[in-house]
């Protein structure tokens, strides 16, 4: 994860490297010679997140149970569910890239269609190690290799139940399945909100470009706040993250309709 180091609502291009040419041979005498590395870049904005809650005096003096103790640490939970939030819309948007296009569209190579089988799953997998890097040095392809399946809450037990099955759990003959321990499964309610038979693959993070969330001065802890009410009897909290989240790269990612 990649920290941002830039001001509140400031756009900052993140510009990374494409792949260095193959090497050439030198003969015998002869000079080396140049190799050129292209880029591209995308543009990430932080915004700034935030929430106030009070609390009268009385109903301190009147909170028997001490729920109200129990306040910042669930302010602390909102603050890191907004970001999980703003993670998945990028998933779920699917909004245009820098080249036009959107994040999963056939034209990048990273959507198919098709339930979550061992069918479906390899067709995915093939089509991230064949991904082409821009200036076309990787002979065949870049490799990329799927780590995480991102599936709705709906289908996480036969999501799980593929990537442990010695077998096609859809054939009627004992084939191997191909797929077996492919990925990490991740089942998220979020994206069930979305669709209950979309799944999505996605490469390590530390390995290749995906999404990025970047936060001010790489802070990602939200800032807890309080001070005594003045005006009226009480206390008051507040709440704030400074966070921007964006796909820096398609290849690195494959998006299934489900069906």
């Amino acid at each position: 994860m990649d920290r941002a180091r830039h001001a509140v609502g400031l756009q900052v291009k993140r510009i990374d490297l494409n792949l260095f040419p193959s090497l050439s041979v030198v003969p015998e005498g002869a000079e080396y010679t140049y190799g050129t590395i292209g880029d591209r870049a995308e543009t990430i904005q932080l915004a700034t997140y935030g929430k106030m809650f009070s609390i009268t005096r009385q109903a301190i003096i009147n909170d028997d149970l001490n729920a109200f103790t129990k306040i910042p640490s669930r302010m602390g939970r909102a603050a890191r569910r907004t970001i999980g939030n703003l993670v998945y819309a990028v998933v779920t948007d699917n909004a245009a890239m820098a080249d036009g296009i959107t994040l999963f569209h056939a034209d990048h190579g990273n959507s198919g269609t098709g339930a979550f089988t061992m069918t479906a799953v390899d067709a995915g997998r093939t089509a991230m190690a064949l991904q082409q890097d821009p200036d076309s040095h990787a002979t065949g392809g870049l490799n990329i290799r799927p780590a995480y399946a991102l599936v709705p809450v709906e289908i996480e037990g036969k999501a799980k139940a593929l990537m442990a099955a010695e077998f096609d759990p859809t054939g009627t003959q004992r084939n191997p399945n191909t797929v077996r321990g492919l990925v990490t499964v991740v089942p998220e309610a979020r994206l069930s909100t979305h669709s209950a038979v979309k799944w999505y693959l996605a490469a390590n993070p530390n390995q290749h470009d995906t999404i990025e969330v970047a936060y001010l001065n790489g802070n990602s802890n939200p800032v807890l706040e309080q001070r005594d009410g003045w005006n009226v009897d009480g206390v008051e909290f507040k709440v704030r993250i400074d966070a921007g989240v964006k796909a820096l790269d398609y290849r690195g990612l494959f998006y299934s309709t489900g069906s």
